[in-house]
Parts: structure tokens; sequence; C-alpha cells
């Protein structure tokens, strides 16, 4: 009989943490016959005591990365972890897979207690090789 197939793993790749939005990376292989492209499911959490609201993420990629972004589950963050997880799944296709890594720009914004946040990071700590 064939193998089975490996149970899907799963990292996570912490994005970043601004005014009491954190994000992290959820990161899978969709197609197992097809290593270049990967799932990655942003993870939205408010540590704050007030809902995040108005949220959106923007991701650039570099040129050898192909990228497609699904809307968010939810604008709006709500306070602590009792409430939804907020999650956003972009698919990723690293053409030059073993040579470079995967990279993400980040634009974030959303408004807190009636201010506009806006942040702008670089997440780079997915495993050199598989993504």
């Amino acid at each position: 009989p064939p193998a089975p197939a490996p149970a899907k793993q799963s990292i996570i790749v912490p994005g970043c943490s601004h005014a009491g939005l954190s994000i992290e990376f959820e990161c899978t292989k969709p197609e197992a016959f097809n290593k270049q492209k990967s799932l990655l499911v942003a993870k939205f959490k408010n540590t704050t005591i007030d809902a995040i609201h108005g949220l959106s993420l923007q991701c650039a990629v570099p040129k050898y990365v192909t990228m497609e972004m699904k809307p968010p589950s939810s604008t709006t963050v709500p306070v602590g972890n009792g409430g939804t997880e907020v999650t956003q799944s972009i698919l990723v296709t690293n053409k030059k897979l073993g040579e470079k890594n995967l990279m993400l720009k980040l634009k974030i914004g959303f408004t807190q207690n009636g201010s506009k946040v806006d942040h702008m990071a670089t997440v780079s700590g997915f495993p050199a090789g598989e993504y």
C-alpha cells in the first residue's frame, strides 16, 4: 500500500506587534506536490482594553513571489482571547524556493480609541529553504 501522506505540519512565524495589535502567521503547505506554494494565515490578537476597528492589512512581496490575499474574517478585532479570532489568508508562491527566502512587508492600519494607527513592518522569520 502507498505510504500515508504526512500530516500537514504548520509553523508559526511572528509577524509584528504594535499599539496592542499583534499578528502571527500560521504557515502550511496546501499542496504536497507543489513545495513552492504556501498558505499563510495571519492571526490578529488585540491586547488592549478596547476593540480595534477598521483593520486593514496590506502585504508586499519580492518579485520572485506571487501572492493572493483573501479579505480578513472581520475588520474588528475584539478585546482579549475571549472573542472570535480574526484571521486573513494569504497564498504565496516562492518561484525561487531554495535560492531566496520568503519575505513580507506589511502595512497595517486600524482605529483604536478613535485614533488612526498606521504601522509598517517586515516579516522575514520564515524557515530558509521551506518558504
